[in-house]
């Protein structure tokens, strides 16, 4: 769990509908976590984490449609590589999500610890990201009520957004800048959404993305497993920019010759700079790397990932 921060709130505004704000654990351009506590009948307590709607947007009228967007969303997920939301509410005029609380550490922080010592054993890493991608591949084959493709992308896929518990759970989290077919707001052609060092080349010229932009953010997490550090820099200079939108970028083979073929063949097929070139979906990819596992005799349990 994150480290919880000041709850700089008055006593009344501690209590969100039915739930006692005990802690913040971050802040967004858009919202703030709580850490917080549902009451019910006789003893029943519940820990789970609350996400409100910023009271203090500028633009607070388009930021809300944004955010109910979100909670259409949400409520439509329930896998359990997906992070399970709640609720989405108001309560005297403040919006938010009630969503599970998880027991564990982002991606980043994983991966930043165990580059003290020497970082995750590759065969580990693989799974993780196996986990990743049946997440997004349920969510991207999410469908309407009328069996309409919602044709959900993530857009904001990194090791910011994949979550590790300590009892071996993987989830995707933060859909916050998903795009889904009905959504009430649609994002400016040109406008970037993301974070640059994940985005697919087409992601970050602002051009129309689908699932592959997901899968190229998943590939450049495979590709900083395999070869121990950044695929590139994580704010963008003229010349990163470049690289990215022509596919001039290092293969993994260029930074790590050892790396087994097939596991190479699979990161370049992720990280290919035309989108038709990638894997067709999330379930092809995991497919191969569930292959690469069972070649070397690696395939991983999730109970090892608490370990």
């Amino acid at each position: 769990m994150a480290q919880p921060l000041k709850l700089d709130l008055a006593p009344h505004e501690r209590q969100l509908g039915k739930y006692r704000l005990l802690a913040k654990l971050g802040e967004g351009g858009m919202g703030t976590v709580y850490l917080a506590l549902a009451s019910g009948f006789g003893s029943f307590r519940k820990l789970l984490v609350v996400k409100e709607l910023r009271r203090d947007l500028p633009w607070r009228e388009s930021s809300l449609a944004m955010f109910m967007d979100e909670a259409q969303l949400a409520a439509r997920l329930d896998h359990p590589n997906v992070l399970q939301t709640f609720e989405a509410g108001e309560a005297e005029g403040r919006h938010f999500l009630a969503m599970e609380y998880l027991d564990g550490q982002p991606l980043s922080v994983v991966l930043e610890r165990a580059r003290r010592s020497g970082g995750l054993p590759i065969e580990l890493s693989v799974h993780i990201l196996c986990e990743a991608l049946s997440g997004l591949a349920y969510a991207h084959d999410l469908t309407d009520f009328d069996g309409a493709s919602l044709n959900v992308v993530h857009r904001d896929v990194s090791p910011q957004n994949v979550f590790v518990t300590y009892h071996g759970q993987v989830k995707v989290v933060d859909f916050g800048v998903a795009k889904a077919r009905n959504a009430s707001t649609l994002t400016t052609p040109g406008v970037f959404k993301g974070k640059f060092a994940y985005a697919a080349p087409e992601q970050a010229h602002g051009r129309p993305v689908d699932r592959r932009a997901d899968l190229f953010a998943v590939g450049v997490m495979l590709w900083e497993a395999i070869a121990g550090r950044r695929y590139s820099d994580p704010q963008p200079t003229h010349e990163s920019f470049q690289r990215r939108l022509t596919g001039h970028e290092p293969r993994i083979l260029d930074v790590a010759p050892d790396t087994e073929p097939l596991l190479a063949d699979i990161c370049d097929r992720a990280l290919a700079l035309n989108p038709s070139d990638r894997f067709s979906n999330a379930e092809a990819f995991r497919n191969e790397l569930q292959d690469y596992l069972l070649l070397t005799g690696q395939r991983m349990e999730a109970s090892e990932l608490a370990s």
